[in-house]
């Protein structure tokens, strides 16, 4: 407040006296200041009387002279009826301001002197003194409506609307207009100053009205104007968008769906309003529908109304609020299908946005397909920053701000990761180390996710089937081959088990390397796990008692376990392993003639009834029993048959050892020593025969 007054005292002096002049004004509680005199011209007043007695005409009689000093006050206040919380001094603070709008300012301009008096009014877009903050623009000039009422806001008396004369009780002034007000009246002034469109919440205007009096100018034209400041506040809603979604999706499901949730508040700022008929719409991305289509999908907590229109090809959420109040929110929340064959990409995604449109003046609703900025709407909030037009500080949406705003993300998956390629394989009896079954199961990836990865880990174990003792998975180490898509280059690594010679494997980005796996086991890539089976004592083969009988069979099982988000199923193969090697059959056949012919149908592993003299032809087969695809060489075959076994009864025929083997194979060398008949150093191919024949003599003096 910046009070401005002067009163001359009131002089009284009986009834000759001097003129004074005292003046006052004051911007809202008086405060006297000094004075100032000029002359002014005094009522004297002299009676004179004449008579006659007795019809004679007498002198005239002159009264004394009396003298009335007439002090004349003039006393002015100019005050804001503002409600800003203080009503009645020369300002008026943080009133509401709406871009492109008005405010109304009103204010009390009262004669409180004795004398009428003329006064200019001025409204301007000044910053005075009166209110320390910055101002961002100016207010700008208005014309000013008036009242004219008694000083306490009665309404005025017939005599005091008689004394108007030409001064019209109700008007409006233009810009530097004048009004006259009587003593103990008052003129109640209003005028609408401007706010730019372009101004923006928090934005802060300023301008004064002016009083001018003319008594004051003539008299003491220091104090003859008195200001009131009046200041706005640009309020706008501050939006803030919360949305969340579903994180992640899975599409490999029967039917994959999104649920999300928008949270509207209107938070609470220093230039926060309400916000009124506002629409907030969600235009679903491609690929996302609503189950029914309908606004039955939509659920809206408080007050509001959803519809469902088509921007495009693709279906818009739209609510429409009448008021939300500052600090209050709006809570939206629905569940959309998702075309899976719409995110076949790998590490796909969706986001989802969220806005909100608001008009500084009107109703949004119904919000068409391509609304219009100027028309349609005023403010648009939305969780991608890059389409807002909030018209509030930046420092309020973006960052940390009050009206930060999130939208929904959902990373989809599509994760198909399974374990096959059961294989069949064989061992000898004892495999040692050099003849160890290599079995070779596949890791296929044929989602859209990478996997391996610290995402979405991998764990393999391998187990023995338990069928068969002799023959196991070795444990330890084992080697994968990584084929990229595409039939990239392939990658072969050593992959060390969890725990050390442990049967449990983790692929993950630690365990893959990134430089030779940047991604993993890619989309389209395989791994193919290469482990051993051994059999009999691998650190001693030749120990007898631990070899696998051969024809047994072991099986050994290859379990994948993915984890990570939305891991798919676990799978599983059995891989078996076979145990083959050298069978050796003996059979004979009858020569009663010794001639050393017999049919190959004449032999037999029954037995012979024979003659002295008569021969038996022997013969000793072995046979690989590994198979053409899978096998492997017997090397290094002997044949031996001991002469002890028929030399009670029977004498080897001299030069009849001989050997022969099926295609492929080598037979071995014949020989008899004096212990035993002998066929040495075949080597069998898979599925080959090795035979060794020799004949013997019945004894016919024994």
């Amino acid at each position: 407040m910046k009070p401005n007054s002067f009163k001359y005292s009131v002089l009284a002096v009986g009834v000759v006296a001097a003129m004074g002049i005292s003046t006052a004004a004051n911007a809202a509680t008086p405060n006297t200041t000094g004075g100032i005199s000029a002359g002014a011209a005094p009522i004297t007043n002299v009676a004179t009387a004449n008579y006659s007695v007795a019809g004679i005409a007498q002198p005239n009689v002159t009264s004394n002279t009396v003298t009335v000093s007439v002090s004349e006050t003039a006393n002015f206040a100019l005050v804001s009826t503002v409600d800003d919380g203080s009503i009645g001094d020369d300002i008026a603070i943080n009133q509401t301001a709406t871009p492109g709008g008005t405010t109304t300012f009103t204010h009390a301009l009262t004669n409180t002197g004795n004398v009428t008096d003329t006064y200019t009014v001025n409204t301007t877009g000044n910053d005075s003194a009166l209110v320390t903050a910055t101002p961002d623009y100016a207010l700008g000039t208005a014309p000013v409506t008036f009242t004219i009422v008694q000083a306490d806001g009665t309404a005025l008396t017939s005599a005091q609307r008689t004394a108007l004369g030409t001064q019209a009780e109700t008007g409006t002034l233009a810009n530097g207009g004048t009004i006259r007000l009587q003593p103990g009246t008052r003129a109640n002034l209003s005028y609408e100053a401007a706010t730019p469109a372009a101004r923006n919440g928090n934005d802060k205007g300023v301008g004064t009205l002016t009083a001018t009096s003319s008594f004051f100018t003539a008299n003491l034209p220091a104090n003859a104007t008195l200001v009131n400041e009046n200041q706005t506040i640009v309020r706008l809603p501050t939006f803030k968008i919360a949305k969340t979604a579903t994180s992640t999706v899975d599409l490999t499901v029967a039917n994959p769906q999104i649920a999300y949730s928008i949270v509207v508040t209107n938070v609470d700022t220093d230039y926060s309003t309400a916000a009124t008929d506002i629409v907030i719409r969600d235009v679903l991305p491609a690929g996302l529908s609503l189950p029914n289509g309908t606004a039955s999908d939509v659920t809206v907590t408080g007050a509001g109304t959803a519809t469902i229109s088509t921007v495009g090809t693709r279906q818009a959420i739209n609510v429409a609020v009448a008021n939300l109040a500052v600090g209050a929110s709006r809570t939206i929340t629905f569940t959309v299908n998702v075309d899976r064959d719409q995110y076949t990409a790998a590490n796909s995604s969706v986001t989802n946005n969220a806005e909100v449109y608001d008009k500084f003046v009107g109703a949004v609703s119904p919000l068409i397909a391509a609304p219009v900025l100027g028309t349609d709407y005023d403010i648009l909030d939305s969780t991608n920053n890059n389409l807002d037009m909030t018209r509030v500080p930046a420092a309020a949406d973006q960052a940390n701000g009050a009206g930060i705003d999130t939208a929904g993300v959902t990373n989809f998956t599509r994760r198909a990761v399974v374990v096959s390629n059961p294989t069949t394989r064989e061992v000898p009896p004892a495999s040692g180390t050099a003849s160890q079954a290599t079995h070779s199961t596949l890791i296929t990836n044929s989602g859209q996710d990478a996997e391996g990865t610290n995402t979405n880990p991998l764990t393999f174990t391998i187990a023995d089937g338990g069928n068969n003792g002799a023959v196991r998975p070795v444990t330890g180490p084992v080697s994968v081959t990584y084929t990229p898509p595409g039939n990239g280059v392939p990658v072969t690594i050593s992959l060390q088990p969890t725990v050390a010679g442990g049967n449990t494997y983790t692929l993950n980005s630690t365990t893959l390397p990134t430089a030779q796996f940047p991604n993993g086991i890619a989309p389209g890539g395989k791994l193919a796990i290469n482990y051993n089976v051994s059999s009999g004592n691998v650190a001693a083969p030749a120990t007898v008692d631990d070899a696998a009988a051969v024809g047994s069979t072991e099986t050994s099982v290859v379990t994948l376990t993915p984890a990570g988000i939305n891991p798919p199923a676990v799978t599983s193969v059995t891989d078996t392993t076979n145990v083959r090697g050298l069978t050796l059959v003996k059979s004979q056949a009858l020569d009663e003639t010794c001639s050393g012919t017999v049919a190959a149908s004449t032999f037999v592993q029954t037995a012979l009834e024979a003659k002295p003299d008569q021969c038996v032809i022997y013969r000793i087969q072995a046979t690989n029993t590994s198979s053409t695809a899978l096998g492997f060489n017997l090397n290094a075959l002997t044949i031996s048959d001991l002469l002890s076994n028929f030399s009670a009864g029977a004498d080897l025929v001299a030069g009849s050892p001989a050997t022969s083997a099926t295609a492929s194979s080598t037979a071995g060398t014949p020989s008899a020593t004096s212990t035993a008949v002998l066929g040495t150093n075949f080597t069998i191919v898979p599925q080959g025969v090795g035979t060794l024949t020799f004949k013997i003599k019945i004894k016919n003096d024994r």
